[in-house]
């Protein structure tokens, strides 16, 4: 776990100081082993390595992770030497206990001061702050500060009871200092808990050896004696009385530093183990999302430029909302071509298409439908208000394109399919096609002749894709990913959509009522408390609105509140319907 643990003192004549921290230090790969990419294993590479280090230099009890012993030295003219023997731990600034997990390649130091100057000030600030400003109520218990810049700190401040302190106790502290906020708060309860053991242990031991002391000769009593005398009170910086003390002589054991160093490398060993970031994957992208190439046909770019932006807006507006596109035409490779175009606009489960047919499909068999010229669309069909029928029609103005038409007419454009699938090249359209594809094209004329009403706004996926169209920096791949991008956001988005409805029928499916009782409206009405409706003044009026419309139901609020939290609008609930009952069929 990338953090340290600091155990810092208030003393009485230096202030806030730093005592005693651990940290860990890891070897980091070899560069060399990294752009190896024959090597089988990098870490094994270096612990090769690392171990004939230690067999050629065996007097260095610190195996990895081993800093620049520049850095040590700056930090010590950092930390200065004016501190008494109650705020220092070692008589040095080097590392004072050293661990090493060698299945983890990870070194524990224990040392007075942090041995990176950066993180020296990290540390003294944390420890100020800890004893000075940032405390909980009774000056006992954890607590959180910290910002980006300088570091996430838990501090737990605690007394140890001691007959020569101001008021019989000396105040301390114990820091866990990290940049990883989440982690540090997701870990506070094993933090504080495995603290509260450690400032228990200390606490216990300085108790026993202040009413050892107390026992032999009441210090206060002294104290009070000595404040009505003055020449006792001259004499008092000559006593032991308000004297500085370490820790070991504070609890009476010359190995509590080898105890806090065991401690502090045990915290940061199970804090590490405890919470891990684990990279969560849905389902691929391909179960959602129909992969399509260039070969299969034309790229939503180019069926914009022949049928022109309006009306290449108005298909994919209904396409989008749920409602079936029909296009019309007699050339079947052509019309196929154009359907299976339509096929990166929506997710796999929700796009149902028929290439070519010579009679009509239900909507709910497929919305995107090949139909020929001859076949008949049912009354009943023409109806429902969810359709829309596009007719492809050839030019006859332009008299040099009349081999064109002929063909486009006669079909005969794309007579062998088997001659098509033989010709295929690295996957770029234009390559298949005859050269004369793109006059075909510009000598069709494309009609809407059937389309239901649509909402004035389109979604706003609709706009995103419009963008992308217009956008000719993108190549053709760049826009088809850039396209299967946007659509797996809605994907996303409609998931939440169907999780928050699931969970509300599920609630409503088990009332306080039982279901099958039914209340009649006289019983409603006859409670004697029911309010009574007054005439709004004019002040409120104004706040319905110009339309005058009644406030909106609770159930309102709340559809608002889910749109507004996975970024959609009033516009974009038809496709979130539509897209949610393809999802929960499938």
């Amino acid at each position: 776990m990338n953090a340290i643990v600091s155990f810092c003192h208030f003393c009485e004549l230096h202030g806030p100081n730093v005592v005693f921290c651990t940290q860990a230090f890891r070897d980091l790969p070899d560069f060399d082993a990294l752009n190896n990419l024959d090597a089988p294993d990098i870490f094994q590479y270096q612990c090769i390595r690392n171990q004939e280090q230690r067999k050629n230099d065996d007097s260095h009890a610190w195996r990895y992770g081993r800093i620049d012993p520049d850095d040590v030295a700056n930090t010590k003219a950092a930390s200065g030497s004016d501190n008494c023997i109650a705020c220092c731990s070692f008589p040095h600034n080097k590392p004072g206990y050293i661990s090493n997990d060698d299945a983890s390649r990870v070194s524990y130091v224990s040392s007075q001061f942090p041995l990176q100057s950066e993180l020296y000030v990290l540390v003294r600030q944390g420890c100020i702050r800890s004893l000075s400003c940032e405390v909980c109520p009774g000056k006992e218990g954890p607590i959180y500060f910290g910002d980006e810049a300088r570091g996430h700190v838990l501090s737990y401040t605690f007394f140890l009871r001691d007959v020569q302190a101001r008021g019989f106790q000396r105040w301390y502290s114990i820091l866990i200092l990290m940049k990883d906020k989440m982690l540090l708060l997701n870990s506070w309860p094993f933090f504080v808990r495995h603290l509260r053991e450690t400032i228990s242990h200390l606490q216990e031991k300085a108790s026993k050896i202040y009413s050892n002391e107390e026992s032999k000769v009441s210090h206060r009593a002294l104290r009070s004696a000595a404040s009505m005398m003055d020449g006792v009170r001259k004499q008092r910086g000559q006593s032991a009385a308000g004297q500085p003390r370490s820790l070991p002589e504070l609890v009476g054991d010359e190995k509590i530093w080898e105890y806090l160093h065991s401690s502090s490398t045990w915290l940061l060993k199970a804090g590490g183990l405890r919470l891990q970031e684990r990279l969560v994957e849905g389902p691929q992208v391909s179960a959602l999302i129909a992969e399509t190439s260039d070969d299969e046909g034309i790229n939503i770019r180019e069926l914009s430029n022949v049928m022109g932006g309006p009306i290449f807006h108005r298909i994919v507006h209904h396409l989008l909302v749920g409602h079936q596109v029909v296009i019309r035409g007699t050339n079947r490779n052509v019309v196929s071509r154009i359907i299976l175009s339509l096929k990166p606009l929506l997710p796999k489960q929700c796009f149902k298409a028929v290439g070519f047919s010579e009679h009509y499909i239900e909507r709910e068999t497929c919305n995107a439908l090949g139909l020929s010229p001859l076949a008949k669309i049912p009354n009943g069909a023409c109806g429902n208000a969810h359709m829309c029928v596009v007719e492809i029609t050839a030019n006859d103005g332009n008299q040099g394109s009349s081999w064109a038409s002929a063909q486009l007419m006669q079909g005969n454009l794309f007579d062998s399919e088997h001659q098509l699938h033989n010709e295929k090249s690295s996957g770029d359209f234009s390559e298949v096609l005859p050269a004369n594809f793109a006059s075909l094209f510009n000598n069709c004329s494309f009609k809407i002749t059937r389309e239901s009403t649509l909402l004035p706004r389109p979604p706003q996926v609709l706009a995103r894709i419009e963008a992308a169209v217009g956008n000719l920096t993108l190549t053709k791949a760049a826009l088809r990913m850039y396209t299967s991008t946007i659509i797996y956001e809605w994907i996303n988005k409609v998931k939440v959509w169907v999780h928050i409805k699931n969970r509300k029928k599920s609630s409503q499916a088990s009332p306080e009522r039982s279901p099958c009782q039914v209340l009649h409206p006289s019983v409603i009405f006859r409670s004697t408390s029911v309010p009574v409706l007054q005439i709004p003044s004019p002040t409120s009026l104004r706040t319905v609105g110009v339309s005058g419309s009644p406030p909106e139901a609770p159930h309102q609020d709340e559809r608002h509140q889910l749109l507004a939290a996975i970024g959609c609008t009033e516009w974009d609930v038809p496709l979130l319907e539509f897209w949610a009952k393809n999802f929960s069929q499938g």
